[in-house]
């Protein structure tokens, strides 16, 4: 979708009592939400893959059968495993992870930001690929806590 179409679909929202909207053709799927406790709305293109929420929810499946826990993306941007290109990952599969180690990096709007571990255990799901761009929330890494 170009910007004009997503111009008109977010006139058009504006200008009725729908709160949120989804719409995909060949070029992408753009979703409007009207945020409900601001009186400002808020658009968020979302690229063709799986839908966040999706994702989110086998991840919360897996978490309620074990001991295993999910690092998500607490931001929207690029999702990198190392400091530099030359650089080993901050964690492999089977890695030992402690609570507050970095285990990655996101960049958004160029600055690069660590993300921490949460918890301490053992990495054994490594769930994005370097360079892939990432959303808000979305599942990176499953760590068995100890």
């Amino acid at each position: 979708m170009d910007l004009k179409d997503i111009k008109a679909l977010y006139r058009f929202l504006k200008s009725t009592d729908i709160v949120e909207l989804e719409v995909e053709d060949s070029r992408g799927r753009v979703r409007v939400k009207r945020a409900e406790a601001v009186s400002e709305e808020a658009v968020r293109i979302v690229t063709p893959a799986a839908p966040v929420e999706e994702k989110k929810e086998r991840e919360e499946a897996k978490e309620e059968k074990s001991n295993i826990k999910t690092i998500t993306s607490p931001m929207v941007g690029t999702f990198y495993r190392a400091p530099s290109p030359d650089a080993p990952p901050f964690v492999e599969l089977g890695s030992k992870v402690k609570s507050g180690q970095v285990v990655c990096i996101i960049e958004a709007m160029k600055i690069m930001n660590e993300v921490e571990s949460e918890f301490t255990g053992k990495v054994v799901a490594v769930l994005v690929e370097n360079g892939q761009p990432v959303e808000y929330g979305e599942p990176l890494f499953n760590v068995e806590v100890e």
